[in-house]
């Protein structure tokens, strides 16, 4: 997994100022920092759910575009068709508690909670075979996270599996770390970034686990207010 007078501009590593033409970068707080402007897409990811218990989910899967580095930043090989959860350098994990269950019709509309955190792993190992081989990286940022996903339980293609589902998250930076690529230091951003998240995805081809596959975007939003003294 803004405004040149927003916070969330000068601090994350996807992303550009608006207005400009490239990235402007920071230097301090341990690497440089790409900024972008708010609205923009500030990353892509491709992931897979599993939901051990009726009240616990894990999400987890890779990183394929970063705003502001280059495709031979975010994977270890230029082949575009060898750009897979394998050779991804930046990889995520969400650990998530399910508040509520919502039925409407055919809909189901899950509220969840938990903490997503993004990797990154200079020999990548990931595979959806065995999915603590995304979160076995250096944690770079660590974000609180609250999601809703609709579910449509009629659309089941053929239906032994469930059906599609839309997404939305709410991630917000809790904590940062400097990482290392080329010799150059760089950050994701700074606490109180804020980003919308968007997947779409799909039941499985066989039976659980996963319990889905999906592929999204995020997208850079006002930053959290402080919280009072």
């Amino acid at each position: 997994m803004c405004k040149v007078k927003n916070p969330l501009i000068a601090s994350i590593v996807f992303l550009f100022l608006m207005g400009s033409s490239g990235p402007i970068y920071s230097q301090g707080e341990g690497g440089r920092r790409l900024t972008t402007p708010i609205g923009d897409i500030a990353f892509e990811v491709v992931g897979q759910v599993t939901n051990p218990s009726s009240t616990t989910s894990k999400q987890y899967g890779y990183l394929t575009l970063i705003n502001g580095l280059s495709a031979d930043q975010i994977f270890t090989i230029a082949d575009p068709t060898m750009q897979n959860e394998a050779t991804a350098l930046f990889t995520f994990f969400t650990d998530a508690i399910t508040e509520r269950v919502i039925a409407n019709g055919r809909l189901r509309i899950v509220n969840r909670v938990g903490t997503t955190t993004i990797y990154f792993d200079n020999t990548p190992d990931g595979t959806f075979a065995n999915r603590d081989s995304f979160s076995d990286g250096v944690p770079v940022l660590t974000l609180n996270y609250r999601q809703q996903v609709i579910l449509d339980t009629g659309d089941t293609e053929g239906g032994t599996f469930g059906g599609t589902f839309t997404v939305v998250n709410l991630n917000t930076v809790t904590e940062v770390q400097p990482f290392e690529i080329g010799g150059e230091r760089f950050r994701l951003g700074k606490k109180r970034d804020q980003f919308r998240v968007f997947y779409s995805g799909a039941p499985p081809t066989a039976a659980p686990p996963p319990n889905g596959v999906f592929a999204g975007y995020a997208v850079a939003i006002e930053p959290a207010k402080p919280e009072p003294e």
